[in-house]
């Protein structure tokens, strides 16, 4: 029997899960929550298989939960159930250790499946989402190519566009506050913007966040 706990600020898809898996043996849902905080004080009593998990949600989102979650040392397997087919999103929840993401559109033999899978101890993304993530994963190397941007460069401008300052930069990269500035100025040459603003517009155009 896999125990299933769900996470989804909407009470009506909390139902309708329920509603599905009430004929499914081998899945029971052990309980539920309308927001991560919910779910965090519930789930110091209940001890899942799966945490079935909707990403936007007031309070708490997903993401906060997960981390929530491993700050106090569990680190339960986890699907994310969603609307949105966002390729950041999926970055995301891949450098959490999400272990599966589902729209939710799926029909109920995806999600079961998709819950065995990672019950089992394997991912499981579906195939929407990873063909978006490849195509946005492309599509970010083949901007990084066109401006020629070395490695460096590119963990420059991620950081930069994150605010970090020059001296954080420095410090994160182990480099020197004077070599940051040699590479912002080489990086706004070759992107032949004007200013900082420029280069943080590039780097969400391109998806390099």
């Amino acid at each position: 029997m896999i125990k299933i706990f769900v996470v989804d600020d909407h009470q009506v898809v909390i139902d309708g899960i329920s509603s599905i898996f009430s004929e499914v043996d081998e899945i029971a849902i052990i309980g539920s929550a309308l927001n991560g905080k919910e779910a965090l004080r519930k789930l110091e009593t209940l001890w899942p298989d799966v945490l079935l998990l909707d990403i936007n949600m007031p309070e708490m989102d997903g993401i906060e939960l997960v981390r929530a979650l491993k700050q106090q040392g569990r680190e339960i397997k986890t699907l994310i159930l969603t609307m949105h087919n966002n390729p950041q999103f999926t970055k995301q929840l891949i450098e959490e250790g999400v272990q599966g993401c589902v729209l939710k559109n799926a029909g109920k033999k995806d999600l079961i499946f998709a819950i065995s899978e990672i019950h089992e101890g394997r991912r499981y993304y579906t195939q929407a989402v990873t063909d978006s993530l490849v195509e946005s994963l492309e599509k970010t190397q083949a901007a990084i190519d066109e401006v020629q941007l070395t490695r460096r460069e590119v963990e420059i401008v991620k950081l930069i566009a994150l605010e970090h300052t020059t001296n954080e930069i420095a410090e994160k990269l182990s480099i020197s506050a004077y070599t940051v500035d040699t590479h912002r100025k080489n990086i706004i040459n070759k992107l032949g913007v004007k200013n900082l603003a420029g280069l943080v517009r590039f780097a969400f155009e391109k998806n390099l966040l």
